[in-house]
This record gives C-alpha cells, structure tokens and sequence, in this order.
C-alpha cells in the first residue's frame, strides 16, 4: 500500500511497536551480568586450623585438644576389630589412652596423672586396664638391723574402664606376696586383662618363684594367688586376647592360657620352631611390637643370625622365618592376616620391607620403597597392611629439614613392588612441621594420627585422616 494513503493512527501503531521492541532488545542486552562464582585457592601442605589441616596427600580431621595434649608421645596400638581401637601414650605427668569405636570418625579419651610408671593393656572384648607404680624402682631393700627382711613396698595400682566407659574406676592396689631380695623388678608391669573387672599380673617374689596375683574392683574379694611351675621361667608380658602367659623350659618355648581368678594352671603347649636363647627371652619379655584383634606379634631373634616372627593368640602360635636379618628395633605392622617388617636386604644391607603371610609365606620389596636423603638424617618408618595391600609411612628429620612420606604395594603381587612415594609433607624449618603420631589398620581402613602447627598460633594439634581405598586417597574420616 503507497506510504500516501496509510492512516495516521495505523503509523503512530507501528513506530510504538517498534519503539517497544527496540526497548526489551536494550534491556535483554545491558542487564545485570550473573556474579562470576570466586575461585578458592586451597591452603597450602602444613596449613591448619583446630579444626582441619592440609596435608599433600588430603584434608585431616582435628582431633579436640582437651582428649590428649600435643605433647604426648604415642607408645602402643590396640586394634580390636574393623571399628574399635585403643591408643595409648603419656606425656611427662600424665598417661592417656584414645579410644575409637567407629575406625576413627569419633575419638574419647582415658587421662590419669601418673607419678612414677604406668603401662596399658586391652582385653579381648576392649576392657582396659592401666598400671602405676611408684617412682624408681619397686624391689625390696633389707632393713637395718634385720638384715634379709625385705622393707615395705608400695604395690602398683590397677584402674578399670569397660571398653564404652568414659572414665577409669578407681583405683585397686595389688595385694604382693613377701618379696625377697632377688625378687624381680615390677617397674612397668603389664597386665593380663582378664574382663572389665579383673586382672593378673605376674610377680616373682624370689628367684624362679614366679606367681599370678590378681586384681579388681576396690572392695572386691581377694582371689588366691596362683604359683607357677619352678621349672619354668616365666615372662612377664602377656600376649594375645584373652591373654596367654609364656614361659621358657631349657630351649622351648611354652604357652598357655592365663587362668582366670580361682581357676587352676592349664598344661602348657609347646611352641615348635623357635630356638630360645637369653636374647629370645629378652625379646618376648618386652612388650609386643603390634597388636591386631587376638594377636600379638614380636620379633624374636634366632642363631646364628635370623630373625623370627612370633604371633600369639588364644587359639593359634605362629612362628614364621624371615627371609632376611631385621635391625634392632625393627617397625612391624600387623592386620587383615598380612604382617610387615622392616629388613635389611641381603645382598646390599640397605633397609627394606618383608610381607608375610600368617601361613609363612614371604615376599621381600624388589626395590627399597624410600630412597634415603644424602645428607646425615634421622628416620623411622611404620607399616600397616590392609586387605587391598601395604602401606609404609617413612619419618625423615635432618638438621633443618623433615619430611613425610608414604608408599603402598597393591596386588597382583602385595608388597613386592612399591609405588613411587607420595610426599605428605615436607619442608625446612620447624614452623608447618607435621608428625606422625600413629598409623593403624583396621583390616579395611587405615589412619594416620598426625601433629602440625595451629597456622597463627603457637600451639599444636592432633589430626585424623583416613583411607579406604588401600592408601591410595585420602580424607577425613
């Protein structure tokens, strides 16, 4: 239609819609533009909050500082089952145990002030026991002017905690025989927990009279001690859950099971494989080197130059060779019927690892799993297997510089060759520096109890991370 007969109104409609399209086009065009999301820089290896620290490997749970102070040194490692374990350890005026019952997630603990010497032990359902005697040594010392009569002593003192307990009973000294000179010492007396309300420990009140004295509730009846055969020298450490007493006849080995109270001796078991010298002896009386749901394990040294793993629970005692020597002092991890050691490699004296079987079978690391730094250092390892392999975690300290590592072996071939180490941390100077305070398996699961600077602060901390997936990732728990 020509532009000359077009009404008035009909353009005036037509420059308004226009108009309003040329409006909503601006308005789509220069609206607000969404805010970008801000991007988050994590923290860096060794930074930490109370609650969280940040390590190379993953973020760490912190444990709450009122269950164990950062001072406190870890000694030994009761692992139960897939979820329930018992960490214990002391600082300079005080024992403490951690207790786990969901493989780390929750933690409570168990604290007493301590003034002389004090051990932990765990029974087979998770009651614990603490021990603590006095300052120096107990032994009887002759009186003036009666000379043979052994002068009074303090007995240790036994406190009891049900495994799900939030505190300790109160105490219950040990009722001791009369102890002649010769008597052996009881600093550091471990004992054999028997239930949440009883226990034995093994004194020797003179030479080769050794006798189970019990203990348990304060109040609780007095229970018979119980002699051993005097042809037989006892050790002092129980092993196993339930616990079994060892005992050495000439150059054998022999277990049984500890009696409960008012029960008699059981006849012993000879353990067959096991040549026992004084160093032998001296070995299986010091505490185990691991512990895993029944078993207690120790390594046991062998003429003329072995070593041997020796593994006690209540129904089976395993004795396996080791396919190389172990240096004094030597790290074992135990669980999910695997156990680690660290050897020497026969052929360069370099440290490694061994693998073992609970059947005997051994495999040594093709290659050491750590390459030690070239400068003059301190190191320690710790060793944990898992149903999905082994894990090592390796301690360096040198004059200004630390580190933390980790290595794992997964099948085909557990614990013959390793992954390269990943680093958890690593630097120089004190400031970020993280510590291994344990390293535990439960079969499935591992953890790592860690110690690390509160970034802005001059305390520190205990953390938790954990892995289910055989150490190859890892979170909080």
């Amino acid at each position: 239609m020509p532009d000359s007969i077009v009404s008035a109104p009909t353009r005036r409609r037509a420059a308004a819609t226009a108009l309003a399209a040329l409006t909503a086009l601006l308005a789509l065009g220069c609206g607000k533009k969404e805010k970008a999301a801000p991007i988050t820089v994590p923290p860096p290896p060794g930074a930490a909050s109370s609650d969280e620290l940040t390590t190379a490997i993953g973020q760490a749970r912190g444990i709450d500082s009122a269950l164990a102070p950062s001072s406190t040194r870890w000694r030994r490692a009761f692992v139960l089952d897939e979820r329930r374990a018992v960490v214990t350890g002391e600082v300079e005026n005080e024992t403490i145990a951690l207790v786990t019952e969901n493989a780390g997630r929750t933690w409570r603990s168990l604290r007493r002030v301590r003034e002389g010497w004090s051990t932990w032990s765990v029974g087979g359902d998770g009651a614990t026991v603490l021990t603590t005697g006095p300052r120096g040594p107990a032994l009887p010392t002759e009186t003036r002017g009666n000379r043979g009569t052994p002068s009074a002593l303090d007995p240790p003192s036994l406190f009891f905690a049900p495994f799900e307990a939030t505190d300790l009973s109160a105490p219950s000294p040990v009722t001791l025989p009369a102890l002649s000179r010769g008597a052996r010492p009881l600093v550091n007396a471990v004992p054999a927990v028997l239930s949440a309300e009883s226990a034995a420990l093994l004194v020797e009140p003179k030479p080769r009279h050794a006798t189970l004295v019990y203990a348990g509730p304060a109040g609780a009846e007095p229970v018979p001690p119980v002699p051993l055969p005097t042809q037989e020298q006892a050790l002092p450490v129980p092993y196993g859950r339930p616990p079994m007493l060892l005992s050495v006849r000439g150059r054998s080995l022999l277990v049984r099971p500890v009696p409960a109270p008012g029960k008699p001796l059981d006849a012993p078991k000879s353990v067959e494989g096991l040549a026992m010298s004084p160093a032998a002896i001296a070995a299986l009386s010091t505490t185990p080197a691991c512990d895993f749901a029944g078993w207690s394990i120790q390594l046991v040294p062998q003429p003329p130059d072995k070593t041997a793993v020796v593994a006690v629970s209540a129904t089976q005692t395993a004795v396996l060779k080791l396919p190389a020597k172990a240096p004094p002092g030597a790290s074992v991890g135990c669980a999910a019927d695997r156990i680690m050691v660290e050897v020497m490699t026969p052929t360069t004296g370099e440290p490694t690892l061994a693998t073992c079987t609970l059947q005997g079978t051994c495999v040594i690391a093709e290659k050491p799993p750590f390459r030690p730094w070239l400068e003059p250092h301190e190191r320690s390892i710790a060793l944990a297997p898992t149903r999905e392999g082994v894990t090592a975690v390796l301690t360096s300290r040198a004059a200004a510089r630390w580190g933390l590592h980790i290595a794992i072996a997964q099948p085909p071939e557990v614990g013959k060759l390793y992954d390269v180490p990943r680093v958890i941390g690593e630097a120089t100077g004190e400031r970020g520096r993280i510590e291994l305070g344990a390293l535990l398996s439960f079969g499935n699961r591992l953890l790592m109890l860690l110690q690390a600077d509160v970034t802005g602060t001059s305390r520190r901390g205990w953390y938790v991370v954990a892995s289910d997936d055989g150490g190859l990732t890892w979170s909080p728990p």
